[in-house]
């Protein structure tokens, strides 16, 4: 088995949904229903990227890498990640790993304000 495929943490993702309003505007937003699965939760190197920045002392951001375990699709924009009862999003595009079937994988920047 690979080092990959064993998650040390259980993550609830709330995956992206599509939703029409009462206009007929078609809206994004996380699912109101999650799916508990096994995640690798890692800091990002405080010295590639601020793990945790401050604003004037009244506002922080914290950030970590998330890889999902045996999950196939891929998350959006407006996904959310409930890990150890706190909410996160989803920032920017996730880096996708495709160089060979072992080590295929999808990794995430997880992102809470």
């Amino acid at each position: 088995m690979s080092l990959l495929n064993r998650g040390t943490e259980t993550v609830k993702v709330f995956p992206e949904e599509v939703i029409i309003d009462e206009d007929g505007n078609r809206l994004t937003r996380p699912s109101k229903v999650g799916v508990l699965l096994k995640a690798v939760v890692q800091p990002i190197n405080l010295m590639a990227a601020n793990f945790e920045s401050q604003n004037v002392g009244f506002e922080t951001t914290t950030k970590y890498k998330l890889r999902l375990v045996g999950y196939t699709g891929l998350l959006g924009a407006q996904s959310a990640v409930e890990w150890r009862g706190k909410r996160y999003v989803i920032d920017g595009e996730p880096s996708i790993f495709n160089g060979s079937p072992r080590t295929a994988r999808a990794e995430y920047v997880m992102l809470r304000k």
